[in-house]
C-alpha cells in the first residue's frame, strides 16, 4: 500500500471515530443533537483537507530522481499551494456562515469567483518560468478552467435570482417544512382601510399566501414570521426586523393597495426567513397575487384574480369572476370557479373541476386533468405529459406532442394535434379532427364526423356516426362500424373497414385493403391499390356493377355470374353487373391479388377463428 493511500485510510478512521463519538454522546447529554452538531461543524472537514495539502507541500523534500523519470525528475509531485489554501479558506468560510458572524457566500462567490482564474493563471505562469522543460498544458486542467468558468458564470447569477431562494430556503416535504437548522414562529397582525375600487395586490416570498372574505373596505393581515436560526434571542431580533409594508400606490392617483414585506430591505443581512401570511379582504375585489417559493390559497371570493407562484401549490376554489393564474414547479389545484380560466404552468399537476366559463390550460412536462367544464376548452402540454378531459360542454382544443391524451363525455367537438403517445376518445356527441405522428389513436362511439391526418400511427375507429376522411402515410387504419361515407389515404400498413353502408374510397400501397360492407346504397367503393391484396366483403344479396382489375395477380369471386375466365392474360379484368346492378365496385391492384366474398364467408371465418 502506498504512502497517500495509508494516509487516505487513517483519514476515513478520524472521521468514522468522530462521528460515533457525537452520536455516544447525544445518550448522556440530552443537550447535544448529533444533526445539528454536523451541519454546524461540517466544514471542518475540508479545512482539515486543506491543512494536510499546506503540511505536505512545507514538507515536501524532492527524492532522487528514478531511473524512468525524465532527466533527473522526481516521479512524486509537490502537493498544491493553492489546493491548500483554496480548501482551508472554503472550510473557514463556512464555518463561519455556519456560527452565524460570517458573509453571504452567494454574494461572495458571485462577486470575486474570477480570483481563481487569475490565481490559476500565476500558478501556470511561475511554472514556465520555474522549469523549462517538461511543461504542458494538459486536457484535464483545460476542462477543469472550463468547469471553473461555466461554475462560475452560474454562481454570479445566484445571489440575485431565484436560486438563492431554492438553496436557502427549508425543504417542503408533504406539505410540511423540512430545514436542516433551527426554526422560531412569531406572528404580527395589522389591518388598514381600503378604499373602493382599488386593486389589492401582494408580494411575497418564501412563504404561503392565504387569501379569503373579510370585512368590506378593510385589509387585514396576519403575518406568521418562520425565521431560521440556532438561538432564540437572534431569531427574536431578526423577527422584529421583519416588517408588514401596506400602503396606496399609483402615480396621478392611487390605483392599487400594495402588501409586502421588507424582504428586500433585509437581503443583504443573509437572513434566512420565511412569511406565510393569512389576508382577509372584501368579497368582491380586484386582487393580484406575486409570490415565489411559496403557496397560494384563494376561496369563496367574487374576484378578478391574477397569481402567480413557484415550487408551491397554487389552490382556487368555491370562487367567481375571472382568473389568470401561473405556476412554475407547483401543483395547481383549481376548483368550483365561475368565470373563465386561464393557467399557466411548468412541471407542476393542473387539476380542473366544476367551471363555468371557458377554460386554458398551458403546461410543459406534468399532467393535465380537467373535467366538469361548462364552456370551451384548450389545453396544451408537451415533453411527456398526460392529459385526461372528461365533461366538457363545448369545443375542446388539444396540442400535445409527445403526450398521453384520453377524451370522454364531450357535448360538443374535440380537436387535437399530438404525436408518440397513445390517444383515446371516447363518447363524443360531435366530430373529431386528429393530427397525429408515430402515435397509437383509438376513436370510439363518435356522433359526428372524423377528419384525420396521420404519419406512422396505429389508428382504431369503432361506431363512428358520420364520416371518416384520413389521409395518412405509413399508417394502418381499421374502422368497425361506420355510419357515414369512408375516404382513407395511406401507405405501408394494412386497412379494414368493417360494417359500413355508405360510400368507401381507399387508396393504399404496400399493405392489404379488407372492407366489409352492409347493404349498399347509392354511393361507389373505390379501392385503388398497390403491391397489396384487396379483399372485399358484400352481402349475399347484393345489387352492384363490378369493374376489378389485377396486374400482374389474379381475381377470384363467390358470386355467381361473377367470375372470371381463365386466360393467359397477366392483368385479368372483371367487369359485370351483379343481379339488376346498382353502385359500382371499383377495385385496383398491381402485383396481387383481388377477393370478392359474401359476407356469409366472412361470418364463417369470423366464427372459426
Amino acid at each position: 500500500m502506498s504512502a497517500g493511500s495509508r494516509k487516505g485510510v487513517l483519514v476515513f478512521g478520524l472521521i468514522l471515530i468522530a462521528i460515533g463519538l457525537v452520536f455516544l454522546l447525544a445518550n448522556w447529554i440530552p443537550n447535544i443533537s448529533p444533526g445539528q452538531l454536523i451541519v454546524r461543524y461540517w466544514p471542518l472537514l475540508p479545512m482539515l483537507i486543506g491543512i494536510r495539502k499546506l503540511y505536505g507541500y512545507a514538507a515536501w523534500k524532492e527524492d532522487a530522481a528514478a531511473p524512468e523519470a525524465p532527466a533527473g525528475r522526481s516521479l512524486r509531485r509537490r502537493p498544491s499551494l493553492l489546493g491548500g489554501l483554496l480548501w482551508l479558506a472554503l472550510g473557514v468560510l463556512f464555518l463561519l456562515r455556519n456560527l452565524g458572524i460570517g458573509p453571504d457566500l452567494w454574494v461572495l462567490a458571485g462577486r470575486y469567483w474570477p480570483i481563481l482564474l487569475i490565481l490559476l493563471g500565476l500558478g501556470k505562469v511561475v511554472d514556465y518560468y520555474r522549469q523549462k522543460e517538461g511543461i504542458s498544458a494538459k486536457f484535464g486542467e483545460v476542462f477543469g478552467l472550463l468547469l471553473v468558468f461555466i461554475i462560475g458564470l452560474a454562481i454570479s447569477r445566484i445571489p440575485n435570482s431565484a436560486l438563492r431562494d431554492i438553496f436557502m430556503s427549508p425543504i417542503h416535504i408533504g406539505g410540511a417544512d423540512v430545514n436542516l437548522g433551527t426554526s422560531y414562529g412569531y406572528t404580527q397582525e395589522s389591518s388598514y382601510p381600503l378604499s373602493p375600487g382599488l386593486m389589492v395586490r401582494v408580494e411575497n416570498t418564501n412563504g404561503q399566501v392565504s387569501v379569503t372574505p373579510g370585512i368590506d373596505g378593510e385589509i387585514r393581515v396576519r403575518l406568521r414570521k418562520v425565521v431560521f436560526e440556532n438561538e432564540e434571542v437572534r431569531a427574536k431580533e431578526i423577527a422584529g426586523e421583519i416588517q408588514i409594508l401596506g400602503g396606496e400606490e399609483g402615480k396621478a392617483e392611487a390605483t392599487a393597495f400594495v402588501l409586502r414585506t421588507n424582504r428586500d430591505e433585509l437581503s443583504a443581512k443573509g437572513y434566512r426567513f420565511n412569511t406565510d401570511m393569512d389576508i382577509f379582504v372584501p368579497k368582491q375585489v380586484r386582487l393580484e397575487i406575486n409570490n415565489s417559493f411559496g403557496g397560494v390559497n384563494v376561496s369563496n371570493l367574487d374576484c378578478q384574480l391574477k397569481a402567480q407562484t413557484s415550487h408551491q401549490p397554487l389552490e382556487v376554489h368555491d370562487c367567481s369572476g375571472g382568473f389568470i393564474l401561473e405556476n412554475r414547479y407547483g401543483v395547481s389545484r383549481l376548483s368550483n370557479l365561475t368565470g373563465n380560466l386561464s393557467v399557466v404552468a411548468r412541471r407542476g399537476r393542473v387539476t380542473v373541476d366544476e367551471v363555468k366559463g371557458n377554460v386554458e390550460v398551458r403546461e410543459d412536462g406534468s399532467p393535465v386533468v380537467v373535467s366538469n367544464v361548462e364552456g370551451t376548452l384548450l389545453v396544451q402540454n408537451t415533453d411527456g405529459g398526460s392529459i385526461v378531459v372528461d365533461h366538457i360542454t363545448q369545443l375542446v382544443t388539444i396540442e400535445a406532442p409527445g403526450t398521453q391524451v384520453t377524451v370522454s363525455n364531450l357535448e360538443d367537438g374535440v380537436r387535437i394535434s399530438s404525436s408518440h403517445r397513445r390517444v383515446e376518445v371516447t363518447d363524443v356527441k360531435a366530430g373529431v379532427v386528429l393530427s397525429s405522428g408515430y402515435a397509437t389513436a383509438v376513436l370510439k362511439k363518435i356522433q359526428g364526423n372524423v377528419d384525420i391526418k396521420s404519419n406512422s400511427d396505429r389508428i382504431t375507429l369503432e361506431e363512428i356516426g358520420g364520416y371518416i376522411i384520413a389521409s395518412a402515410q405509413g399508417s394502418s387504419v381499421r374502422a368497425n362500424s361506420v355510419a357515414g361515407p369512408v375516404e382513407i389515404t395511406t401507405t405501408l400498413k394494412d386497412v379494414v373497414v368493417k360494417d359500413f353502408s355508405k360510400g368507401c374510397r381507399v387508396t393504399n400501397e404496400n399493405g392489404d385493403v379488407t372492407l366489409s360492407a352492409l347493404p349498399l346504397g347509392k354511393e361507389d367503393i373505390t379501392v385503388k391499390n398497390r403491391n397489396g391484396d384487396i379483399t372485399l366483403f358484400l352481402p349475399p344479396d347484393a345489387a352492384f356493377q363490378m369493374e376489378a382489375t389485377a396486374r400482374n395477380g389474379r381475381i377470384s369471386s363467390d358470386f355467381r355470374g361473377l367470375e372470371v375466365a381463365p386466360e393467359e392474360s397477366e392483368s385479368p379484368t372483371l367487369k359485370s353487373a351483379v343481379k339488376t346492378g346498382g353502385p359500382k365496385i371499383t377495385l385496383e391492384t398491381d402485383y396481387s391479388d383481388i377477393r370478392i366474398r359474401t359476407r356469409e364467408v366472412e361470418s364463417a371465418a369470423t366464427r372459426n377463428r
